[in-house]
């Protein structure tokens, strides 16, 4: 039993590793792509040689790529502060050294985002109102300098360390004449963006020393030999999850016939047990060049089937050709077993696809246990980008409904996606969203169930279900509530324009920030952040309505309190199907903003009202659709 218990740890463990990684990379993969076909194509020994152009590659490689990685890394973590942060830390890490650093970034970057995060946390309530800008830059200036700092001091020895000791086994395994164990420090070292350091620093020269009396060397093949990263490549493209499942036959391309073995690296960084399928093939794939006299004549650069066919001399033909396909076939023979083993983050859920409409959801039938009084869902997340308005308007939607159904005893909260409480129950967020929510969770009992629509009631029917399932139905009855008059300090008759008409949802946003501004309740730095929410993650909310508000972390932007209306009768396109008649512009300072989002939300729920709204002809009469029952 115990060891069940402890085996069960080491797999969610291992999960949680590879789906942090995952978290980092996956989103840029698409550079990555596109970096590969550049250098296929450009560089001096690629299919189109262009010097210009080629000047491009080495930049990316080395600059944008940890860059990318760390932001993306310090976002999950926390926010746009937590980007920024991790971004500036890393610059430490790639000027420390001379080779590309993303494993670095993949370190400091988070580490910095993370040490950001709990400053935050611990001075939130201790800050005077006035110097918040003050304390958030010099907080973040600060904590960002001496993690640069650090990492570009002690990335240099670090890394002449890593390579002290690939070189040493490098030089072990060829003396001792057992060069398959050779596998054990190549997979890392490629994965780690050590493989053009190791290939042409270490291995190349004992090729051509070897080359110059036998006519050839496996030491060339060590690296280069794209078999058995193309098997593990075939095995996530046949049995992976999301971005990686779908973007690996591209890569596998990119690998094997442009030979840029980068393009592989971020997939094993994703789901690090991945490795060993690399490192299994590449074994066996160096078994059969031992045995069967295989190797080339000189370095197969890049590392395409074709170059490695070029360099092949005649009599290490067929040696060559069988380890390549038999680490090929290996490689993706233990992918496969990892895989089912060791599923990727996207798999760790085990719910089960059906369609609501046009829409394929999650349901989760598997995560209903209602005998057991742990399983109960005693506290559910509302999450959306910011944590702010969305979020909050869903929340209260969430908590009428199960008042309705008569489900008593649930905490029910909004938070940003990137900030998911341990012990949440069940987590509803977009479906867009999901992936970040899961990412920032450290509950793998947690359920998520995505969404498109915050305020329609029917959007909520699983969770209701799933509520249903896990705690059963109480028998006291809901009792009503008299609703309470809107705050006039937050939402006022100043704050209402009707008859309004735009060209664009960003004038529509514009002009809702505007009335904050014009009210006190803003600086203009608010209007700014309100666009770039938009650019981040579309405002509309559903029910023909849009809650444009600022970016998670505003607090310097917001002097107390307000909402903003705007009514359209004609109508903003988000999107064809998106049609926003009522813009709520939203500055929420504390949780003054809760209670009257709560009456706001109850009222947007129905489409009716939402009608009337639209044709409303005063902003006394719009104030009245919100303080009726």
């Amino acid at each position: 039993m115990d060891q069940s218990i402890n085996n069960s740890t080491v797999l969610t463990k291992i999960r949680r590793f590879g789906g942090i990684m995952s978290a980092m990379v996956m989103p840029n993969l698409g550079a990555f792509v596109g970096w590969g076909l550049m250098a296929a194509l450009f560089i001096p020994h690629g299919w189109l040689p262009n010097k210009t152009l080629n000047e491009l590659v080495a930049p990316i490689l080395n600059y944008v790529f940890p860059l990318l990685i760390a932001y993306t890394a310090g976002y999950n973590i926390h926010g746009q502060r937590g980007g920024v942060i991790g971004l500036f830390a890393s610059m430490g890490v790639i000027v420390g050294s001379n080779i590309t650093m993303i494993s670095g970034a993949m370190i400091i970057g988070p580490l910095a985002a993370w040490t950001l995060k709990k400053f935050d946390q611990a001075i939130q309530d201790k800050i005077k109102p006035g110097f918040e800008m003050l304390v958030n830059n010099f907080s973040l200036g600060i904590i960002g300098a001496f993690y640069c700092i650090f990492a570009f001091l002690t990335v240099g020895p670090a890394i002449r360390a890593l390579v002290a000791v690939i070189t040493a086994g490098v030089n072990w395994a060829t003396k001792n004449k057992v060069i398959p164990l050779l596998s054990i420090f190549m997979a890392p070292a490629q994965v780690l963006f050590l493989n053009n350091v190791v290939n042409h620093g270490i291995l190349a020269p004992i090729g051509f020393a070897q080359a110059a009396k036998a006519g050839k060397s496996i030491m060339f093949l060590v690296d280069s030999n794209c078999g058995p990263l193309l098997g593990t490549l075939l095995s996530i493209s046949l049995f992976g999850k999301g971005k990686a499942k779908n973007t690996a036959p591209m890569a596998m391309f990119i690998a094997g016939i442009a030979g840029i073995g980068e393009v592989y690296f971020p997939f094993v960084l994703g789901n690090p047990i991945m490795i060993f399928a690399t490192m299994g093939g590449l074994m066996v794939s160096l078994f059969l060049q031992v045995v069967l006299g295989g190797g080339l004549i000189g370095v197969a650069s890049p590392g395409s089937l074709i170059n490695i066919a070029i360099m092949t001399p005649k009599d290490a033909i067929f040696a060559n050709f069988v380890s390549i396909v038999a680490g090929f076939v290996v490689a993706t023979l233990i992918g496969t077993f990892l895989l089912k083993v060791f599923p990727p983050k996207e798999d760790v859920d085990p719910t089960l696809d059906f369609a609501v409409g046009d829409r394929k959801v999650k349901t989760t039938s598997d995560f209903v246990a209602s005998s057991k009084s742990s399983d109960r869902i005693k506290k559910i997340i509302v999450a959306c980008d910011s944590g702010m308005g969305s979020s909050a308007m869903g929340a209260s939607v969430l908590k009428l409904l199960l008042k309705n159904n008569n489900l008593t005893g649930i905490e029910v909260k909004n938070s940003s996606a990137n900030q998911i409480d341990a012990d949440a129950d069940l987590v509803v967020t977009l479906d867009s969203l999901i992936e970040r929510a899961r990412s920032s969770s450290t509950n793998a009992q947690t359920v998520f169930i995505p969404i498109n629509n915050f305020l329609k009631d029917t959007n909520y029917q699983e969770v209701i279900d799933c509520v249903k399932e896990r705690n059963g139905i109480s028998q006291s009855t809901a009792i009503e509530e008299t609703p309470k008059r809107i705050d006039r300090s937050i939402l006022n008759e100043k704050n209402i324009k009707l008859n309004q008409k735009f060209q664009s949802v960003e004038d529509a946003i514009i002009a809702s920030g505007q009335i904050l501004v014009d009210n006190g309740y803003v600086t203009n730095d608010y209007v700014d952040q309100m666009i770039q929410r938009n650019r981040d993650l579309p405002v509309y909310i559903g029910n023909h309505v849009a809650v444009p508000h600022g970016l998670e972390d505003t607090r310097n932007a917001i002097k107390q309190t307000g909402i903003s209306i705007i009514q359209v009768p004609d109508g903003v396109k988000f999107a064809p199907d998106e049609v926003a008649y009522v813009f709520l512009g939203l500055a929420g300072k504390g949780d003054d903003h809760l209670e009257i989002l709560k009456a706001i939300s109850q009222t947007l729920m129905d489409e009716a009202n939402v009608e009337k709204l639209r044709t409303a002809r005063s902003a006394a009469e719009i104030l009245a659709i919100f303080e009726t029952k």
